[in-house]
């Protein structure tokens, strides 16, 4: 059986007993937020990350999953993006 990115990072936040809302650095900046500067990630997992790999002698690509670490905060550790 397959593991998704929500099962694993919802493992991690009941093992650390996380109850708020969760994003990686990236994350939180698509949702038009700034982790706090000096803050630490509440917690650190491997998760899947899509990306696409050159075909040899060819020029087609084709879609492959690999294995990433990823550092993730809480919506207490952001505030709102200053627009500069």
């Amino acid at each position: 059986m397959a593991i998704t990115n929500t099962e694993i990072i919802s493992s991690e936040m009941i093992l650390h007993g996380i109850t708020e809302n969760v994003q990686t650095y990236a994350g939180w900046q698509r949702l038009g937020r700034q982790v706090k500067k000096g803050s630490k990630a509440l917690f650190k997992t491997q998760i899947w990350k899509p990306c696409k790999v050159k075909i040899p002698d060819t020029s087609e690509t084709k879609s492959k999953l690999i294995m990433v670490k990823a550092a993730f905060f809480g919506f207490s550790q952001t505030e709102p993006a200053t627009s500069q």
